[in-house]
């Protein structure tokens, strides 16, 4: 790509940043992204003749966990290009370059959630990244809710922890930090919402702008799902419900791409049939 260069970001850049990312995302999250995340040297500016025009971000985001083994893992989040400088593979490059980055971080794991299908295929052809979580997803229509909102409780992000991690045990999972729920939480603040636990169940609520709502991880114990959304339901009257929950690949979709340096895990086509990337924040 003659004419482009990639870097660090510098201190003062953040102004420009902010402009790319309401620029391609809106400005909803941005505030406490950068609040909760943002470093220079866990973000990537592809430059083309001396003009930003696309970047990317590192979160490190706790560990993949399998069995006994751990590793530290990191996201890449919020890959912008601004539209008139796509189809150049600049955002191919910072990509790559954010991968490189990890590496040297100290993060022999990354993970990359797709904004939509037809990237996935995009990024096994360009990058290292390679297939590997599924989420389940459906959708359910409550005209009218039934459900006890009496055990729906709004929790802590801490709590939420370690409720998630009980719930997940024995399962390869991303086992997220504390800061990744503060997140999730400021997210929740903006749009309505919240980390809720029903018994020994718990679950992460947005609110949409259309009028639905989204329960973005759902972690149900035995025959607890249905109570659950029903239970959101009467707190959140909506229209339509988008529940996702762990799920293999022939009952799922594709949600989660990983580099994994090494083959630390052996083959991760045969780690588990149901790994579990958890909130992508999308």
């Amino acid at each position: 790509m003659r004419g482009s260069i990639l870097r660090r970001a510098s201190a003062g850049e953040k102004l420009q940043l902010y402009s790319i990312w309401d620029m391609v995302f809106g400005s909803i999250g941005k505030d406490s992204f950068f609040d909760c995340f943002y470093s220079d040297d866990l973000c990537v500016l592809a430059e083309f003749e001396g003009v930003v025009a696309a970047v990317g971000y590192l979160v490190p985001t706790g560990e993949i966990v399998h069995g006994p083994i751990s590793v530290p893992c990191a996201m890449i989040y919020s890959v912008a290009t601004l539209p008139m400088y796509r189809g150049m593979g600049l955002g191919t490059a910072v990509v790559r370059e954010l991968i490189r980055a990890a590496r040297k971080l100290g993060f022999p794991a990354v993970v990359l959630c797709p904004m939509n299908d037809e990237l996935f295929g995009f990024y096994s052809m360009r990058t290292d990244m390679r297939d590997f979580f599924y989420v389940g997803e459906r959708t359910v229509k409550c005209t009218q809710a039934s459900g006890d909102p009496a055990y729906l409780k709004e929790i802590s992000a801490n709590e939420y922890l370690r409720m998630r991690e009980n719930l997940l045990d024995g399962s390869v999972h991303i086992k997220q930090d504390t800061g990744i729920f503060e997140y999730q939480s400021k997210l929740c603040n903006e749009l309505g919402g919240g980390l809720f636990r029903f018994r020994n169940s718990c679950a992460v609520v947005e609110l949409q702008t259309d009028g639905g709502v989204w329960i973005k991880e759902l972690l149900a114990s035995g025959s607890e799902s249905d109570d659950i959304i029903s239970a959101i339901a009467a707190r959140f009257p909506a229209h339509e419900y988008t529940v996702r929950f762990p799920s293999n690949s022939n009952g799922g979709r594709r949600f989660g791409m990983l580099y994994l340096q090494d083959d630390i895990f052996g083959d991760p086509c045969k780690i588990s049939p149901a790994p579990w990337y958890g909130m992508a924040f999308d």
